[in-house]
């Protein structure tokens, strides 16, 4: 599964986003990653999640980031959830460019069975028609 939440800045995602994963420890069988580009959120986690700061490590596209997502999946079969707050902070890529990125990810999900969530800030209304699939 990939889901996103979107929207405006101050909107909630980010808070969603947290629940969302504090949520599933416990009920869920697999570790969970929750990714971000500080460590703002980093106290309001769970510590059986593992965080990670993105802003550490050189990853600025998509490519990179798939490349990142892809090393962390390879490293740990485990890993069931995988959170990632902002997205577009850190790759810098226009939405509607990103429609490819979401396809590979969801049949990454469904060989991997791991689900995906992202937080994408936007002030646009609607989100990009290859990507509202994932709302």
């Amino acid at each position: 599964m990939v889901k996103i939440f979107y929207g405006k800045k101050g909107t909630g995602k980010s808070k969603i986003m947290v629940e969302t994963a504090n949520g599933l420890i416990g009920a869920s069988k697999g570790d969970v990653v929750f990714i971000d580009d500080d460590n703002d959120l980093m106290y309001k986690l769970k510590h059986e999640i593992r965080f990670v700061n993105i802003s550490e490590f050189p990853v600025k596209s998509i490519e990179s980031f798939l490349g990142f997502t892809s090393g962390l999946i390879a490293e740990n079969y485990d890993i069931d959830s995988i959170f990632v707050d902002g997205l577009t902070y850190f790759v810098k890529e226009p939405l509607e460019s990103l429609s490819s990125f979401f396809q590979i990810l969801d049949s990454v999900s469904s060989k991997f069975g791991i689900d995906f969530y992202f937080s994408i800030n936007t002030d646009s209304e609607v989100l990009p028609e290859s990507l509202s699939r994932y709302v």
